[in-house]
């Protein structure tokens, strides 16, 4: 950095600091990145405030003054980093576009970046009525934001929510809403009465384990009904106003067993769904999803869960829980029929299988006592 003292008036100076070269994020171009102060006071305190900044700049701690607010930043986080990433989903897009919009903006909007302090943060989760799961992920959001401003751009020269004493943790430790034998039953007795689709495909989702996604994505080239095997290979990320897909939540296909009676059911929606396509003629748009609307178009995956799904609990008399529990629910019913672990890893498509041992966690003490049980059988004299 190279800097130089012009006078303004007899008590007042300007310090030009150039500081290299500047990568505009957006565009990508390179230009003069230049830095004018103004310094009151003699000459010796403004030549004594150059050399301060120059040896602030050679050390490395050197942070360029900006009038940005908070809530500029974070915005321009969204616009230029978030949204240009090409490792997050499309719906980790869109769920920190929704927490920075309707809470982060919000709350620090007008604060100046440079002053944001832990303190403001830690107001923020003491004052919120939010829970306490729901803050830790405003915390990672934010966290990430305001770590791009230290990194990249250089604009802070340490993340004040680094420095938060109480951070929101996640509470994992909520008892897991599945369904027993019983209420499974129950449910799809009612799902059955609802017709053909609604019956395999909530049947495919408790006895898969597939994501609700995974479920929507789900096309006819991935069913192979004579092996009794399904290739989950894509997700549903948006049905319209066309359809965009992505890999699966851990990046990679897997096959999936299904048994008989699903497979049966999967061949009676089949020759259902090819009579709708005959009598709906043009009417039809054939894209070969496996669960769609009358019309062909792949079922709107933030939707049919709150509508049908909610419906058809209702109907069955069953405990209210989420279509995603019902994946919790395959695993639970998988584990509890011992079924080793590794294959309900496998199953789920967990990445690893701690992850699935650790979520699961409520059912292994049973099957610690039978495993205890059965070598106490076998050294019994």
């Amino acid at each position: 950095m190279r800097g130089y003292l012009r006078k303004r008036s007899k008590s007042s100076w300007t310090i030009t600091l150039t500081l290299g070269r500047k990568v505009d994020p957006k565009t990508g171009k390179s230009k003069v990145n230049q830095k004018t102060i103004t310094v009151r006071g003699t000459k010796p305190e403004a030549e004594a405030k150059l050399a301060e900044l120059l040896n602030q700049y050679n050390k490395g701690e050197y942070i360029e003054p900006s009038m940005l607010t908070t809530g500029e930043w974070l915005q321009r986080w969204i616009d230029v980093y978030v949204k240009n990433s090409r490792k997050k989903r499309l719906r980790t897009i869109e769920t920190y576009e929704s927490v920075v919009r309707r809470h982060l903006i919000p709350a620090f909007d007008k604060i100046p970046l440079q002053k944001l302090s832990a303190g403001h943060i830690q107001h923020y989760y003491n004052t919120s009525s939010l829970s306490s799961s729901t803050l830790h992920q405003h915390h990672n959001i934010l966290h990430q934001a305001l770590k791009v401003a230290v990194v990249n751009e250089r604009l802070l020269n340490i993340n004040p929510a680094e420095l938060v004493v109480e951070k929101p943790v996640a509470n994992r430790n909520l008892e897991m809403n599945v369904w027993d034998e019983v209420e499974v039953r129950k449910f799809l007795l009612a799902a059955r009465e609802a017709g053909i689709q609604e019956e395999t495909l909530y049947t495919l989702a408790i006895e898969t384990g597939m994501r609700k996604g995974e479920i929507c994505g789900l096309k006819w080239e991935d069913v192979d009904l004579v092996a009794r095997r399904l290739a989950v290979k894509r997700t549903l990320l948006r049905a319209s106003p066309e359809p965009i897909l992505g890999p699966p939540k851990v990046g990679r296909s897997r096959a999936v067993a299904i048994s008989a009676q699903t497979s049966g059911l999967l061949k009676k929606h089949r020759i259902k769904q090819n009579e709708l396509k005959l009598s709906l003629g043009d009417g039809y748009v054939d894209q070969d999803f496996v669960f769609t609307k009358e019309n062909g178009d792949p079922l709107q995956i933030n939707n049919f869960g709150q509508r049908s799904f909610a419906k058809l609990i209702e109907e069955a008399g069953v405990k209210k829980i989420r279509f995603h529990d019902l994946r919790h629910t395959c695993a639970t019913l998988l584990l509890s029929q011992e079924v080793n672990p590794k294959i309900v890893q496998e199953r789920l498509g967990h990445s690893d299988i701690s992850m699935t041992l650790n979520r699961y966690s409520h059912v292994t003490p049973t099957m610690q006592d039978k495993a205890a049980q059965l070598l106490g059988d076998v050294m019994e004299i």
